[in-house]
């Protein structure tokens, strides 16, 4: 295979609604509640959910445990995300390999970034559309908290991403991701754009694994 490709890909689980009532327990009335608000993806037919998507669910449960305003569409929780999904993956059933794949030859590190930050957290009064923040240790936590000079607070809400993270795979009772060979459909599509941009080493390297890249051919 063309060096233009990386020699695998990973490609993520679906979830239905009750697959992921089992690994969140937020159960499905409560799912389609969230849904209709916009906390979750609009889904068409029966949904499925992805790991990300299970994460956020998981994240906004601990909110609301805490006392923070959960179903507030305003807060953004992808970098909360995020950092828990690295977590996630590094858990030793989070990945899944096909086609006799050699987990050595494909490591976990060639798809998933380290896990940067530990916690997010909030301090109060909760304000419409907050923003969990994110610390890599107690430490950065304690220097984010010290130097703060906001209004006086109450407290501060502490979510322990990596139990989330580590928490969800092992509740999956299946891998989260899967790694297959050769490219992925998001990897030819970036390439065959790059080709019909006049990129010679994308259109070699769509010829050779049988994929077209010409505009009147498509």
């Amino acid at each position: 295979m063309s060096t233009y490709f990386l020699p695998s890909h990973v490609w993520e689980t679906s979830f239905t609604a009750s697959e992921a009532c089992r690994v969140t327990d937020i159960n499905p009335p409560v799912q389609r509640n969230w849904r209709r608000r916009g906390l979750l993806p609009k889904a068409e037919g029966w949904a499925r959910l992805s790991p990300q998507d299970l994460l956020h669910v998981s994240l906004r449960e601990a909110m609301g445990q805490l006392g923070i305003p959960h179903l507030d569409p305003l807060i953004c929780l992808d970098d909360a995300v995020v950092a828990a999904q690295a977590w996630a993956a590094t858990h030793p059933g989070s990945l899944g390999y096909l086609d006799g794949l050699e987990p050595e030859l494909h490591p976990r590190s060639s798809f998933f970034e380290p896990p940067r930050f530990r916690y997010a957290w909030a301090r109060t009064p909760w304000h419409e559309g907050l923003k969990l923040e994110l610390a890599t240790d107690l430490i950065e936590l304690n220097e984010a908290v010290t130097d703060f000079d906001g209004e006086p607070s109450a407290g501060i809400a502490l979510i322990d991403l990596k139990a989330i993270g580590l928490s969800l795979a092992e509740k999956a009772g299946e891998p989260l991701w899967y790694v297959s060979p050769g490219p992925g459909v998001q990897d030819i599509t970036a390439a065959q754009n790059a080709a019909v941009s006049g990129d010679k080493a994308a259109q070699k390297a769509l010829e050779a694994i049988g994929q077209e890249w010409d505009l009147d051919k498509l």
